[in-house]
């Protein structure tokens, strides 16, 4: 046995030897061309200067069980978040920069054109509807549907991407602007957000607005796409979604601090919403395992996708899956409704169900709600 291993061996030393040249050679020639290709084909945002983060699995979920009894309130492009007025009207912003309102089983009639992308929505006080407006700012719709800029600029720059907001207890307009650098101005099409998620850095700020004095304040900079946001039941904190993170952060009013509320998210967070009863409702889209696991990793992997087309990046017509996480008041997720395609993008409750948002689906859904 031993010789007739010896004797055979020197054969498949020799192919072994030729097939790690071959090897090699392959691996130098993807080295050159990527090399080439990192070196002279600029990504769209640039400068691009990527960091590393290691995502690693998601947090547990006690219960994970199918979303159940979702139907569709008719067709609209993108009904991004949602507000219920005192009359019951729904009202959405779309894609096209207009803000409808229906009732279930109605048609959907025009309420106000207010440009841009509207975002977040939510009513103050007197009944004016609040619009957190991608690429314009904060702005306000009178009741008769007249539009007002409340503010666009915090901290000597520019709002380039309020997303969304919540109204405390004393008026107080509270909102995300998720980056600071890119949205759909300067960087056409719908990858934008993609970018910032390629490039790892925190560029995003949380904003506070004072209708008493008009006056709009930083309350906190350098985090990660921060997006849906609450204010906590005691009226002392709020809570931040950091997408491009998969966490949720919180930020004490009294006395400033940033800590983390919730990490490892088994998605990306977007729309954040409490209930009455104390529970919060997570919008999340599905993680992509490419994504954690091959490019968020490394740099080079990042530099790389930033060259593909922005058509693999984001692709509006296929709109990628998620789930709603009920969380309780301490921060623990108790449950996971899973299945929803498109994900939705906010849940806002009504009557005795909830109504789901999209961002870049076309229907607007509705389902029970889940004690």
């Amino acid at each position: 046995m031993r010789a007739r291993f010896r004797a055979a061996d020197p054969r498949p030393r020799l192919g072994g030897v030729n097939l790690k040249r071959s090897a090699l050679i392959g691996l130098g020639a993807v080295a050159l061309l990527t090399g080439a290709f990192l070196v002279f084909l600029r990504p769209p945002v640039d400068p691009f200067d990527p960091v590393a983060w290691d995502p690693g699995p998601p947090a547990k979920i006690p219960r994970v069980t199918p979303a159940a009894g979702v139907a569709s309130l008719g067709t609209l492009p993108g009904p991004e978040d949602l507000a219920v007025d005192a009359s019951g009207w729904i009202y959405t912003g779309l894609l096209d920069g207009r803000v409808v309102r229906l009732r279930p089983g109605g048609r959907p009639e025009p309420f106000a054109e207010v440009g841009g992308r509207p975002l977040g929505l939510a009513f103050d006080a007197r009944g004016h509807l609040l619009v957190a407006n991608h690429g314009v700012g904060l702005q306000s719709v009178a009741p008769d549907g007249a539009v007002t800029l409340l503010t666009d600029q915090a901290g000597g720059e520019p709002i380039r991407f309020a997303n969304d907001l919540a109204v405390a207890a004393d008026g107080t307009v509270y909102f995300s602007d998720s980056n600071s650098r890119l949205n759909n101005s300067t960087l056409p099409g719908s990858a934008f957000s993609v970018y910032d998620f390629l490039e790892g850095r925190p560029r995003g700020r949380l904003l506070r607005y004072d209708p008493s004095t008009r006056t709009t304040t930083v309350l906190a900079g350098d985090l990660y796409f921060p997006n849906g946001i609450v204010v906590t039941d005691d009226q002392r904190a709020l809570l931040v979604v950091e997408s491009t993170r998969y966490r949720v952060t919180r930020h004490s009013l009294t006395d400033g601090t940033t800590t983390t509320f919730l990490d490892r998210l088994p998605g990306i967070g977007d729309g954040f919403t409490r209930l009455p009863d104390g529970r919060l409702l997570l919008a999340v889209y599905d993680r992509v395992p490419l994504l954690d696991e091959r490019i968020l990793p490394n740099t080079w992997t990042r530099r790389l996708a930033a060259r593909l087309p922005a058509s693999l990046l984001a692709d509006e017509d296929d709109p990628i899956a998620g789930s709603i996480l009920v969380i309780g008041p301490g921060g623990r997720i108790e449950r996971s409704l899973s299945g929803l395609d498109p994900a939705p993008a906010n849940v806002v409750p009504y009557e005795q169900g909830w109504l789901l948002g999209s961002l870049q689906g076309r229907e607007l859904r509705t389902m029970p709600a889940v004690s």
